[in-house]
């Protein structure tokens, strides 16, 4: 039986900045030099997720139409993104107005090697109890969309505020992750800073995100990989 640790949700506010004209080098200059004092929080690794959705994409149509109360449902790992996956995560990203919240469940070990349709990921999960949330997650949803990205981490030197910066974005469509296929984050993307805080520290947040020389953006790398690899 897999091992499942379920988190108490706790909502935060997330707050995402695009650094036009700005590469990745210079975006981490930036973040070094920021008045805060952010320092490095975690080593920088490469972020998969297996997004999951109905056949009719009701989750991206929730996120492109702004729904005040949303959610989305990814397993999410770290290193590799073909081949045998360790350390497999489940998890629920829930919306609701202007916080987020996220619970996760650790799932045995995987593998991905070159694509990953709904009855080969039930067939991987076979060993999942039946009330598992990820289980009844699958009654309704397939895999709709890998994305991978490069991740920095930072905290800041009070550690109110942490800070992510994210960079190298690749989609594909679960039934091929041939490189030759991926698809690429639009060229506004390229580096997506992200800060995330407790409601309390909203104004804080504010100054330290008006420092960098970047706009304040709704950036869904869902979103952004869904239109990227079903374009008409």
């Amino acid at each position: 039986m897999p091992v499942v640790n379920t988190a108490t949700e706790e909502f935060r506010h997330e707050r995402k900045l695009v650094p036009a004209g700005y590469d990745l080098p210079e975006v981490l200059a930036l973040v070094r030099q920021h008045p805060c004092g952010f320092h490095e929080a975690f080593p920088a690794r490469w972020v998969n997720n297996v997004y999951l959705d109905s056949e009719g994409l009701n989750d991206y149509h929730d996120h492109v139409t702004g729904l005040a109360v949303r959610s989305k449902s990814r397993i999410r790992w770290y290193g590799d993104l073909r081949g045998s996956i360790p350390k497999p995560v489940f998890e629920i990203k829930h919306k609701q107005g202007i916080v987020n919240g996220k619970r996760s469940s650790a799932l045995t070990p995987m593998s991905l090697n070159g694509s990953l349709t709904e009855p080969t990921l039930r067939d991987m999960l076979s060993d999942l109890e039946k009330e598992n949330s990820l289980w009844s997650c699958l009654d309704y949803r397939q895999p709709s969309l890998i994305n991978r990205y490069h991740r920095h981490y930072y905290l800041s030197g009070d550690g109110r505020v942490r800070l992510t910066v994210d960079s190298n974005l690749s989609f594909y469509e679960p039934d091929n992750t041939s490189e030759s296929l991926a698809s690429q984050s639009p060229e506004e993307y390229s580096v997506v800073i992200e800060l995330k805080y407790m409601p309390a520290d909203s104004d804080y947040a504010a100054d330290i995100a008006g420092w960098f020389p970047c706009r304040v953006v709704r950036c869904s790398k869902y979103v952004l990989g869904i239109e990227a690899t079903r374009r008409a």
